[in-house]
């Protein structure tokens, strides 16, 4: 069995991370391979930003009045890493741990979520396969650069590891262009790793969830580390709510959303939890990619609130736009349409995207693993 390693940010403690790095292993298993998550560290040293005073005191003050809450939340994702995770034995700390590793694999793949982001990576090349041995063939598998462009100084740090590999594919239309401007390449948009799986198949992890709601209700779901969409995304909250009458269950919300009434607070979700909030929702509020990732996936109506149309953070507005569902794009300030959803157009558009983007994988690590046999046979 080919031994395929998979480089991705599947420690973050983030529900999108954590589900997209288990769907890529688990359907390039199905597919009848062997596949390991590199257990790389991210974020570790190499990406330390330097977090002004206020806001270390702000984020210990948070982690201090919501202590047990988080602790069980830690608790939950340590055990979906335990039981849904194949990882390497070996852990790495650092871009130079990784680069002095012996690796076993047939072919490397760099895995999707905010890989390319130089707002992330900084300095680290690691996900672009940067280690590992020059014959070893390596796929990128909807990678994102969550920008419409990137510096020319970031530009010419990757144009050389994005020529070194076999395969390439993003995850978002704004990366085709990045990536034909560096290399002159046509590459692949596919899904994220989460749509490879259908709304069935991840239903069999949702109803492992540990919490369970027995009434309907609309999920608010709200991340501010691209911009902050308060306080005009209140503004949203409380118009959804008054439509359609409904408790908000707000996930890891922020002081900020205290005010709201009849809502519930939860902020000890896992992965497992996070599913069956999204898949038993009556609406979805959310800023977030996987949010809105999920909710199109399990074929909940949903607002996916972003910024502006500057491009900034172009990774919501694109897979939106690929499958047809522009109704839920909401720039930020309270509207007026209807909050009803028609999926018939969006659910076959989802099944096209998936299954465009199951061949890319099929065949890339197909013809990859030839290459490498042919390659190991003639050194």
């Amino acid at each position: 069995m080919k031994r395929i390693g998979i480089l991705t940010m599947h420690r973050v403690q983030n529900y999108g991370s954590a589900l997209q790095a288990y769907a890529l292993q688990e359907y390039v298993n199905r597919l009848g391979y062997d596949a390991e998550l590199i257990d790389y560290i991210f974020p570790n040293d190499s990406h330390k930003h330097h977090r002004p005073f206020r806001k270390r005191i702000k984020s210990a003050l948070f982690k201090w009045a919501f202590y047990f809450p988080l602790l069980r939340k830690s608790k939950r994702f340590a055990r979906f890493y335990e039981g849904y995770y194949n990882c390497s034995q070996q852990q790495f700390a650092s871009p130079d741990s990784l680069a002095k590793f012996a690796y076993p694999y047939d072919v490397l793949v760099t895995g999707s979520d905010q890989v390319w982001n130089p707002i992330h990576v900084l300095t680290d090349t690691s996900f672009f396969l940067s280690f590992g041995q020059p014959h070893t063939p390596k796929i990128a598998y909807a990678p994102s650069f969550s920008l419409a462009s990137v510096t020319a100084d970031f530009a010419m740090v990757i144009r050389s590891f994005l020529e070194s590999y076999r395969h390439l594919s993003v995850r978002e239309k704004s990366g085709l262009n990045i990536v034909k401007g560096l290399i002159g390449k046509e590459v692949e948009m596919v899904c994220d790793p989460t749509l490879l799986l259908t709304k069935e198949e991840w239903g069999v992890l949702a109803e492992q969830s540990s919490i369970r709601i027995d009434e309907p209700y609309i999920l608010v779901y709200v991340l501010s580390y691209a911009y902050n969409p308060y306080p005009e995304i209140s503004a949203i909250i409380e118009q959804v709510q008054k439509e359609l009458n409904m408790p908000l269950i707000l996930l890891d919300a922020p002081i900020l959303d205290m005010k709201f009434n009849n809502a519930r607070f939860i902020k000890d979700a896992g992965p497992l939890e996070f599913l069956y909030l999204v898949q038993h929702a009556s609406f979805v509020i959310t800023t977030s990619f996987h949010g809105t990732a999920f909710a199109l996936n399990f074929g909940i109506p949903f607002y996916s609130v972003i910024r502006d149309h500057s491009g900034f953070d172009t990774r919501m507005m694109d897979l939106i736009d690929v499958v047809g569902a522009d109704r839920a794009i909401v720039y930020n300030k309270p509207i007026d349409r209807p909050l009803e959803m028609n999926y018939s157009i969006v659910s076959e558009r989802i099944e096209f995207l998936r299954s465009r983007s199951q061949e890319y994988l099929k065949r890339s690590l197909g013809e990859s693993v030839v290459f490498a046999d042919n390659t190991c046979s003639s050194l």
